[in-house]
């Protein structure tokens, strides 16, 4: 029995650090600075003037939006939870000042492509979004990011 019992937390053991591996190498794929490229919120398309206007950087579990038409500063927060294996994939954020500051912030992603991807997440802190739609009533928000393009050294970015 004791071997059992052995066997069997060295095989629980192993899953979580297989789960907490995928989590970190996931992690590094959002590394960088990404521009949006077209949202939702509520059920209505966020204006070309926010989408122009907005990126987020991530290093590592801190995220820092800056969305001129929403904040003077920016939008900081931390990543408290990435799960890849979930379908689809989960992510949970809070942030460190503004609305809902200290509140857990749910969300759901998936990958486009390797540099871009979708999320939605809800912003008033209630529930997990189940889809990417953001209808009409849900207060949902979805985004579509795109890796900025950086240029190489001593020439300006496009």
């Amino acid at each position: 029995m004791r071997t059992l019992t052995v066997l069997l937390a060295a095989t629980v053991a192993a899953a979580a650090f297989a789960r907490d591996e995928a989590a970190e190498k996931e992690k590094k794929k959002f590394d960088g600075t990404w521009a949006l490229v077209s949202g939702r919120a509520d059920g209505k398309a966020v204006s070309d003037e926010h989408v122009k206007a907005t990126k987020v950087t991530w290093d590592g579990d801190k995220a820092a939006v800056v969305s001129p038409l929403q904040s003077k500063d920016p939008i900081t927060a931390k990543r408290t939870r990435l799960d890849p294996a979930k379908k689809p994939a989960e992510m949970d954020w809070v942030r460190d000042a503004g609305p809902q500051k200290g509140q857990t912030m749910p969300a759901i992603y998936e990958w486009v492509d390797a540099d871009t991807y979708r999320i939605c997440f809800d912003p008033a802190c209630k529930g997990r979004p189940k889809d990417f739609e953001a209808a009409a009533g849900s207060g949902h928000i979805t985004h579509v990011w795109k890796r900025a393009k950086t240029a190489p050294a001593g020439k300006p970015s496009p």
